[in-house]
């Protein structure tokens, strides 16, 4: 686990699959611990920090270790609604586009992912944005998505995106892929204007990084 910026840490597992990181954040808002799209992790590390939390999942795939810090650390699991339904666990909470989450997290749905609650969590006071699987960082400094047979339309994936354009961000922290710190906003543009943007898994290997 390291402090990704002030407050704010993370941890990640390697994807041999994907060829890149599925990483996880944890931060305290308004003297609330929150946790994002855990990964495996000494759960003890995460009770270092904080005694109590609440886990915050962004889309149907990404229950990844939520279970087991609910049962360790008595935590609660927000889900979206939309996506719900489709998951192992049962979330204690879910939500839907608009609602407030903890630690005043915005929660922005972005239609036509690979699930259909596919969520984004903007912190509005630090400028901060969370995304799941909505898009991939990747390569360095820029987004792509996953491979076109993910999505039931790939081009209307691409072209929801654009929906984050509206709101107030100048840092993008994924879950997938490498974190875009500087200029996320243009790095969305320029993945809007790209054509390869789908990518070829693993990207390591399939694209020389």
């Amino acid at each position: 686990m390291k402090e990704i910026l002030d407050g704010i840490y993370t941890w990640s597992w390697f994807s041999p699959e994907k060829g890149f990181d599925f990483s996880s954040y944890m931060l305290q808002s308004n003297s609330e611990w929150i946790i994002i799209d855990p990964v495996e992790i000494d759960i003890g590390k995460i009770k270092n920090l904080a005694g109590t939390a609440s886990i915050i999942l962004t889309n149907r795939d990404h229950e990844r270790i939520a279970a087991k810090i609910r049962d360790d650390f008595r935590a609660i699991i927000y889900a979206p609604e939309l996506d719900a339904g489709q998951m192992e666990l049962k979330p204690d909470l879910t939500y839907n586009d608009g609602d407030i989450l903890p630690g005043s997290l915005k929660a922005i749905l972005i239609k036509n992912g690979k699930s259909e609650g596919e969520t984004a969590l903007l912190w509005e006071e630090r400028k901060i944005l969370f995304i799941g699987d909505a898009i991939i960082g990747w390569p360095k400094g820029e987004f792509s998505l996953l491979p076109e047979p993910k999505y039931k339309n790939p081009m209307q994936a691409k072209e929801s995106i654009r929906e984050l354009l509206k709101y107030d961000f100048d840092k993008a922290l994924v879950c997938d892929g490498i974190s875009v710190l500087e200029n996320p906003k243009a790095a969305i543009r320029r993945f809007l204007e790209r054509k390869d943007v789908f990518l070829s898994l693993p990207v390591r290997q399939s694209q020389g990084r």
